[in-house]
């Protein structure tokens, strides 16, 4: 596994273990909360997150295939703003099986140690059916069933909505665009509501007579006020009231009225208005869910004494300051619950006006915010502790880090002292035995025919360990030199290598009538002399193994592979390789053996049988190493061997 891979799945791991305190927390609370990293891969996730989107453990997966594409592409716009460290608040809005759906969303920011945002914790709630309720008040203002109007400063009228026209019988194109007079049974009445308007004034229930199309008259009450736009008159906005069905328009207030609390006990707050003095005058049915009171015991000022008495008075200073200035009230306070404790409530509330733009109370909500504090709370600690965590981590791999450089400075000596040591096996030690090889030959030359046979056999057996000897030291110094990572590399004609080694081998090849088959090989930036002793060691093996009575058959191939087939590694897909094999017919190996034979001084054979000093697959092994590769071994008792190179098509 590469390192990146590795350190994000003990990044994975440790995330999932921070979040694993907080999963019965948050998995208890409404809102929808997940963790997701800087690369969009969702961390963590509680089980509402899961449940609204219908999905299981999607921890590892990407946030954008999770949540589709309608959703993230609202997350989007607002990432800016998180990634340099701002808490993002906006509401999303998506197409659903279940129909049009609204999530208050949150994206905060989360931190590593040097301030820089590591991911962001995505927490929303469904408040569909608060946006169906706002809609349907919406709706319900303006086709309300109260006759309006507009008149403009000349007193034609220019709007009026569907009540009006169907209370006189009239479409909009006989009534819209014609003076307010014609409609009036009284002028005068018309001309004096007309001059108040335009000298500021509100009309206030006054009375007046109104002409249907039919001919009937309609006794009504209009309250009127103009829209001015500095000292230029707009228009009028006047509400008629027809006074001639009074119990019916009484009922419709008192439907409309219960309406209004209906759909107020849908929303999943408290909701809650005042009057024009302050005092609270409703208060929704989930009051008494929250704090397991009544209404009536919360209506006036009577909800401050559920406030805890650590927190009322500057509740109170707060909404006093607000109220009297006109302006929007927000609070986080304790409030007595249901249960008996004291829970974290968040409270709003802005202030309502008539069309005379006279204050006519406050409206707002409040609702139970403790599981969102405490996950707050939480998440900070986490941040800390992990901060603190990080700081320790560095530490100890400063000091992981000093001890590798000691070691590093010990292992430089140590390569020094090999060098030493290879430098004296090519002098030192090998001049002795040249000496020794050449005085035994005198010796033979001189007295050899004095020797018995067993002296002959003594002989022969010194000068043979002799050669043996100078083989082991050659070898030796060979994949000494194998080893060398800082050999020059150069662009080399593998297929010119390939071919002097032949002609090196060409007394044995020709001894051992074998046939060598010959695919053409890349040129790549090599260590020239190490891929010498690389076609050599391998060629030289499937002569020296050949079968008894068989001629031997060498075959080396050469194709372009991607890493993926690469045996025994990971390696990148989409990395290309070049894939070199020697096979050959000879006496093989068994399967079992594959991986020892490239072990040094590791013999398949008596040393009587074959001749070797068990090195020359551990110094193949070294070179292609050397060159970012691989090399592997195939085979079968009796049915020859394959050996496999692979090597990087690029350049190292």
């Amino acid at each position: 596994m590469s390192n990146q891979a590795d350190a994000s799945l003990r990044s994975h791991i440790g995330i999932q273990s921070e979040f694993a305190d907080l999963a019965v927390l948050i998995n208890s609370i409404p809102a929808l909360v997940a963790y997701i990293d800087c690369n969009m891969v969702l961390q963590f996730c509680n089980r509402p997150f899961t449940d609204w989107f219908n999905v299981e453990d999607v921890a590892g997966e990407k946030f954008p295939l999770i949540v589709g594409s309608e959703i993230f592409d609202q997350v989007q716009r607002h990432m800016g703003k998180v990634l340099v460290g701002q808490t993002a608040h906006f509401q999303i809005t998506v197409n659903t099986k279940r129909g049009l759906q609204y999530l208050e969303a949150t994206i905060s920011p989360y931190f590593e140690q040097r301030r820089r945002v590591k991911g962001f914790i995505f927490h929303c709630s469904d408040v569909t059916e608060k946006n169906r309720t706002e809609i349907a008040l919406k709706d319900y203002f303006e086709n309300a069933s109260i006759c309006l109007h507009w008149v403009n400063a000349d007193g034609i009228i220019i709007w009026a909505n569907q009540a009006e026209l169907r209370l006189l019988g009239y479409t909009e194109e006989e009534y819209i665009g014609r003076h307010i007079s014609e409609f009036h049974a009284n002028k005068t009445a018309i001309e004096d509501i007309m001059r108040r308007l335009t000298n500021k004034q509100r009309i206030v229930n006054y009375d007046a007579e109104l002409v249907c199309k039919d001919g009937s008259i309609r006794q009504v009450t209009i309250n009127s006020s103009a829209l001015w736009e500095g000292e230029k008159f707009v228009h009028t906005r006047c509400f008629t009231i027809d006074v001639t069905e009074q119990r019916l328009a009484e009922k419709v207030v008192r439907e409309s009225e219960e309406r209004f609390r209906q759909m107020a006990s849908l929303v999943p707050l408290v909701i809650w208005t005042t009057d024009e003095k302050g005092d609270c005058n409703f208060l929704s049915s989930k009051w008494q869910q929250l704090t397991g009171r009544s209404i009536q015991e919360g209506l006036k000022s009577l909800w401050f004494n559920f406030i805890h008495p650590d927190d009322r008075d500057n509740v109170i200073t707060a909404w006093t300051s607000c109220f009297d200035a006109r302006k929007p009230f927000e609070g986080k306070f304790r409030l007595l619950s249901a249960s008996g404790n004291y829970i974290v409530a968040y409270a709003n509330a802005s202030p309502i006006y008539d069309t005379g733009k006279e204050l006519t109370g406050y409206i707002g909500i409040l609702q139970d915010i403790s599981a969102e504090e405490q996950i707050k709370y939480s998440l900070e600690k986490i941040v800390l502790d992990r901060t603190e965590d990080l700081r320790k981590r560095n530490a100890a791999l400063r000091q992981a880090e000093t001890v590798l450089m000691q070691k590093n400075e010990e292992l430089e000596k140590i390569n020094n002292q090999l060098s030493s040591f290879a430098h004296i096996a090519s002098h030192d030690l090998q001049e002795p035995l040249r000496k020794i090889q050449i005085n035994f030959d005198r010796l033979i030359a001189i007295e050899g025919d004095k020797f018995s046979e067993n002296g002959r056999n003594i002989y022969h057996r010194i000068t043979d360990a002799t050669s043996q000897m100078r083989n082991l030291i050659q070898d030796l110094l060979t994949y000494a030199r194998s080893n060398d990572n800082e050999a020059k590399l150069e662009e080399v004609d593998l297929n010119v290598i390939l071919e002097e080694t032949i002609n090196a081998l060409e007394l044995k090849i020709r001894e051992k009538n074998a046939t060598i088959e010959l695919a053409e090989l890349p040129t790549l930036n090599v260590v020239k002399f190490q891929f010498r002793q690389l076609f050599l060691n391998l060629l030289s093996n499937a002569l020296k193994f050949a079968k008894s009575g068989e001629d031997p058959h060498i075959v080396i191939s050469s194709e372009l592979v991607t890493g993926n087939i690469l045996p025994g590694r990971p390696r990148e897909v989409n990395k290309a390789y070049y894939h070199l094999s020697v096979s050959d017919n000879g006496i093989g190996f068994e399967p079992e053996q594959c991986e020892k034979i490239f072990d040094m001084f590791y013999r398949l054979h008596e040393r009587s049988k074959y001749e070797g000093t068990g090195l020359g697959l551990a110094i193949c092994k070294t070179i292609v190493e050397n060159h970012k590769g691989v090399i592997t071994a195939e085979g079968r008792q009796n049915e020859g061997a394959v050996f496999h190179i692979y090597l990087p098509a690029e350049e190292r």
